[in-house]
């Protein structure tokens, strides 16, 4: 459970039950949140190789637009709830200056910080700003985004959860696989509840769609504060070049940052104890199946005429249902998904072991 990726057979077994849920789910009022998209708000700055010479140019957002659109919620008297703004903060630009002076007179914003290929924690260049980490999923082998984490290495958490924290006035900690939110356990790593999905953001019915920063600046400083008072207003690229595969859809990142905020908000994944004694009881049985009686299907495959590798096969396959069967209990009643591949590789070798070790019959 505190692996941060899945096997890939384990993601259909994901994707169904994740399915069944979304057809029910839940979603927030529209109104406590502004949506603003960089997608079509940029400019052109110089680009530098690793030995400072210019060799080109590179798009960046529109920092101008960006600080028009911060110096127009600061001028009004009633401000965002929280201000989340998930722009890659690297490179120097003419207009850095400006918008650091922005940034300085809000108390509620925070920007996103990366994690670099070589495991380094890329800083945004305005060091006096807060930030979070908004890498969806750290240490994946696998395509797509199916588990989130929350803290990084005991000790950085990631944006969504200091943003949680700062608006709840709360300090989550991390103890071992757990986090703990408030009162409330949950698991650091943990696949996430869907409650605004990305075609949400295109239907104009369900209120999610993101206002252009460009077009939103042709409104009098009025109508911003008005649109973004007592939100929480999250500001990044919902259409073009932040898309990542998700559960059921490919996804915006500032959408997955929502997400993750909100199955936070909501407390969906839960720890508490009956969870612990399900999960206990189930693997007491597994582990007197591993090392007592033997592998349930095997036993009765052993009295078939078949070959030996569809022994070894029906073997794995008994553990891998029954971890199956306790994955979507698991996820039903906690919103917890168990990774069974490998739990079901572990038993099945400690069933191989211990039945030469006993001399157990096979």
């Amino acid at each position: 459970m505190k692996l941060p990726w899945l096997a890939g057979d384990e993601k259909f077994l994901i994707w169904s039950t994740s399915a069944l849920e979304f057809v029910d789910r839940e979603r927030p009022d529209s109104e406590n949140f502004a949506l603003i998209n960089t997608s079509y708000d940029l400019q052109l700055i110089d680009r530098f190789d690793e030995f400072g010479f210019p060799v080109g140019n590179q798009t960046i957002t529109d920092r101008q637009k960006l600080t028009q659109f911060l110096r127009a919620i600061n001028a009004g008297s009633e401000k965002p709830e929280y201000v989340i703004i998930d722009i890659h903060f690297v490179d120097s630009s003419a207009f850095d200056d400006e918008l650091a002076a922005e940034l300085n007179r809000m108390d509620n914003v925070i920007l996103s910080a990366h994690i670099s290929e070589f495991g380094e924690l890329e800083k945004p260049l305005f060091e006096k700003i807060n930030y979070g980490i908004s890498d969806y999923l750290i240490g994946n082998v696998f395509d797509g985004i199916y588990k989130y984490q929350l803290i990084y290495q005991d000790s950085l958490k990631l944006l969504p959860l200091k943003v949680y924290d700062a608006i709840n006035e709360c300090d989550s900690k991390k103890f071992g696989p757990l986090v703990q939110i408030g009162s409330r356990l949950t698991m650091n790593n943990f696949i996430m509840n869907y409650r605004v999905l990305q075609k949400d953001v295109y239907d104009l019915e369900a209120g999610f769609n993101p206002a252009n920063l460009g077009e939103i600046l042709f409104l009098t400083e009025e109508d911003i504060q008005d649109f973004t008072a007592n939100k929480i207003v999250i500001i990044g690229d919902f259409f073009e070049n932040d898309m990542h595969e998700t559960v059921l859809e490919i996804t915006a990142g500032p959408l997955i940052l929502l997400n993750a905020l909100l199955t936070i908000q909501y407390g969906d994944t839960v720890v508490n104890i009956w969870f612990l004694l399900l999960v206990a009881a189930a693997y007491v049985f597994l582990g007197y199946l591993a090392f007592v009686e033997g592998d349930v299907i095997k036993l009765y495959i052993n009295k078939l005429p078949v070959k030996n590798l569809a022994k070894y096969l029906a073997g794995f396959a008994s553990y891998f249902i029954m971890l199956t069967i306790l994955s979507i209990i698991t996820y039903w009643l906690f919103n917890i998904h168990i990774n069974v591949f490998f739990i079901a590789i572990a038993f099945y070798v400690i069933d191989q072991i211990s039945s030469h070790l006993l001399y157990r019959k096979t």
